[in-house]
């Protein structure tokens, strides 16, 4: 029987704050090697823009508890794709006026 109080969520144990900050460690350490790397410069920002994104997923899935609410995960994806695509576009259009101009 419940009376209607609203349960608090629970939090992520030790171990998966340790392996989410492990990540988000691994993820900066890939940033930094990216921005050495010689290449384009539109290919080092899609790279780092999808870097970017994953640090954005993990933070939202595993420390904002957005896992434990489907709604709320779909709504999370639902954003994230929209900004990868709205990124994708920009990108792609700063190489066609590089290329153009």
């Amino acid at each position: 029987m419940t009376d209607g109080a609203a349960t608090v969520p629970a939090r992520p144990g030790g171990l998966a704050l340790g392996a989410t900050f492990a990540a988000l460690i691994a993820l900066t350490s890939l940033e930094l090697i990216v921005v050495g790397l010689a290449m384009e410069r539109a290919a080092r920002i899609t790279a780092l823009a999808g870097l970017l994104m994953a640090k954005v997923g993990l933070v939202l899935f595993l420390l904002m508890h957005a896992r434990q609410n489907r709604r709320s995960a779909r709504l999370t994806l639902v954003a994230i794709g929209f900004a990868a695509g709205v990124a994708v576009v920009l990108m792609l259009e700063t190489v066609y006026r590089v290329n153009v101009t």
